[in-house]
């Protein structure tokens, strides 16, 4: 959801960490390829990578748990309760 906010950090991730190959990809392509490559992982040594995969139901609200989060300063790109539910659906 915010690789685009911090593009050169989720490139350097992409290229470093997971190793992915930048020749003819632009950098979003690049980083869209590591944030998967990082789903991958996750789900490769057992761990849930959506909401629905640990075992989230439809009937918990979102909305209640993003208004609970902390928004604090110094992420990729400036985080509200509403982004940070609109993100747990995308993750769900």
């Amino acid at each position: 959801h915010i690789y685009k906010d911090g593009l050169p950090k989720f490139k350097r991730f992409a290229v470093r960490v997971s190793g992915i190959d930048r020749a003819g990809q632009s950098d979003e392509e690049v980083s869209a390829a590591g944030v998967e490559a990082l789903a991958d992982f996750i789900r490769e040594i057992g761990l849930p990578a959506t909401l629905r995969e640990l075992g989230v139901d439809e009937h918990i609200d979102l909305g209640a748990i993003a208004a609970s989060c902390n928004v604090a300063p110094g992420s990729c790109g400036k985080m509200s309760h509403a982004v940070i539910a609109q993100i747990f659906q995308e993750a769900f």
